[in-house]
């Protein structure tokens, strides 16, 4: 491994933004996962798990077409540092003529879902769920300039609003009238809000125009073959077990997927988000790179991973208490689904820290042999042992992903490629203290049994956090208390201490 790089002005300033960009990503990742959680929770105890499989299906054909052509516009604009107006407007028509081809692809496809599925409610969903890319398809594309220059204040207020918006109209109709309508409506009015801000914070007319195609192209093409390859291999699930397994499989497969991203998801991609524009700015200076790449890998560990991990291990009574008796069936997708997304999310940040480079060709390669490999498994698991095996399929795979994403670490930084796996060695270790105890110990403790299931979850998830921290910092002290996230963490908690301490 390189030695540490000593710290230099720019060093510590560029640290220094970055971390406030995360804490801003972070605060809105927070605020409105917590929305989202609530608003998911409350929809699915009022709506029937048919219900969900329906807006899913729709939901999730609408993101594949969005997926396989997606040009990658916000890291177009991060990657283009002097990007000027021809490069924006370029942007903003290949945008716009993206979102009205994948509503009309969604709209025409409305009748041949209703056949297909033998529902005619399909119909209904993928002609509103179309109007959503052609509304997105307009956002205005200097909005992320913010984003480029680590400013994420104005993204913090976006995400809000729109999010609270969303969510308000969604839980009005649910409430009122117990609908799948209720989702599709709190989408089609988070957009038209987000929509809205990203002009009103960011003041831009415009224009039609191809004449920077050719640089966009230079640099999106390959992204868009990652998007195309990327969204074979996450969106294709829920349609193929709403076939095989009908609308209340596919539900209940989307729920647990939903539910087992959520605790990763909610610390893994504000930071990730927060780590790509910082290692663009160093793509010049692959050794800082390499060096920032890890720190990013080491936070990710310490705080991802032991969510994900802790949310698999209370997930009987986390989706009890969360959704209620008629989404037991959800239980083992999160057993299983769970621990596999936190290992993956210690490499979120490795497709940022390829294409930071410009080696989106080894990012596309990744996400093809991915598909080659994964699809024929997992069509093979859910005809041959239905949901059940698909998620065992969808778990196996996320494991053969985490390899194929140490492989392209291996090729971007020219290390090893158990180097990230080293720098959250730590995080990895108190994780397995963590479960060990819930594997082996908590089934000895029988008076846990006559809890209720909402104090025993809350027991649970102490009792986690706690071994989780006390094994992640006895470990840090065992190898001497090097400079790493423990290190941050109590200077942070110094800091707040300090602030808060009256006097």
């Amino acid at each position: 491994m390189s030695e540490p790089l000593t710290p230099s002005p720019e060093n510590a300033s560029l640290t220094a933004r970055v971390a406030r960009g995360a804490a801003w990503i972070f605060g809105a990742g927070v605020a409105a996962r917590l929305l989202g959680a609530i608003n998911t929770i409350i929809v699915a105890r009022l709506l029937v798990p048919d219900d969900i499989g329906i807006v899913a299906t729709a939901t999730v054909a609408m993101q594949l077409l969005q997926g396989i052509s997606d040009i990658g516009v916000s890291q177009a604009v991060v990657k283009f540092r002097d990007a000027d107006r021809d490069d924006l407007d370029t942007l903003f028509t290949l945008s716009v003529l993206r979102g009205l081809l994948i509503g009309a692809l969604l709209f025409a496809g409305a009748p041949l879902a209703a056949e297909f599925y033998g529902d005619p409610r399909f119909f209904w969903a993928f002609s509103a769920v179309a109007l959503f890319p052609v509304l997105t398809g307009f956002l205005n594309p200097r909005f992320y300039e913010f984003e480029r220059d680590l400013k994420f204040s104005r993204e913090f207020i976006v995400t809000i609003l729109n999010r609270i918006a969303g969510v308000a109209v969604s839980l009005s109709i649910a409430i009122m009238f117990r609908t799948y309508w209720a989702i599709i409506a709190g989408m089609l009015a988070s957009a038209i809000v987000q929509l809205s801000l990203s002009y009103l914070l960011r003041p831009h007319a415009p224009r039609f125009t191809f004449r920077s195609l050719r640089k966009v192209f230079g640099f999106s093409g390959w992204l868009a073959g990652v998007s195309f390859m990327a969204a074979l291999n996450n969106k294709l699930d829920v349609p193929i077990l709403t076939r095989l397994a009908g609308a209340g499989g596919a539900g209940v497969y989307f729920m647990g997927l939903q539910l087992s991203e959520m605790a990763a998801g909610q610390i893994a991609a504000p930071l990730t988000r927060a780590i790509y524009p910082g290692l663009s700015e160093l793509q010049e200076e692959p050794q800082r790179m390499r060096a920032g790449f890890l720190k990013g890998v080491e936070a990710l560990g310490a705080f991802a991973m032991p969510a994900a991990f802790g949310l698999a291990l209370t997930a009987p009574d986390l989706t009890l208490v969360l959704l209620g008796e008629k989404w037991d069936a959800a239980v083992p997708a999160i057993e299983f689904l769970a621990p596999v997304i936190g290992l993956q999310s210690l490499f979120f940040a490795t497709q940022a820290y390829a294409v930071a480079l410009g080696l989106t060709r080894l990012v596309f390669f990744r996400e093809l042999i991915f598909f080659l490999v994964r699809m024929p498994v997992f069509l093979w698991a859910a005809l041959a042992h239905g949901l059940p095996g698909a998620i065992l399929a969808a778990a196996g795979m996320g494991l053969f992903h985490v390899v194929l994403n140490l492989a392209l670490y291996a090729r971007a930084s020219g290390g090893p490629f158990w180097e990230p796996v080293f720098a959250a060695r730590r995080p990895l270790g108190a994780v397995a203290v963590m479960a060990i105890w819930f594997v082996l110990v908590h089934p000895t403790i029988f008076v846990l049994d006559s809890l209720p299931a909402p104090l025993r979850l809350c027991a649970d998830i102490a009792a986690g956090a706690a071994l989780y921290g006390a094994a992640l910092f006895a470990l840090w002290r065992l190898e001497g208390g090097p400079d790493g996230i423990e290190r941050r963490i109590l200077s942070a908690c110094s800091t707040a201490w300090r602030k808060l301490s009256p006097g």
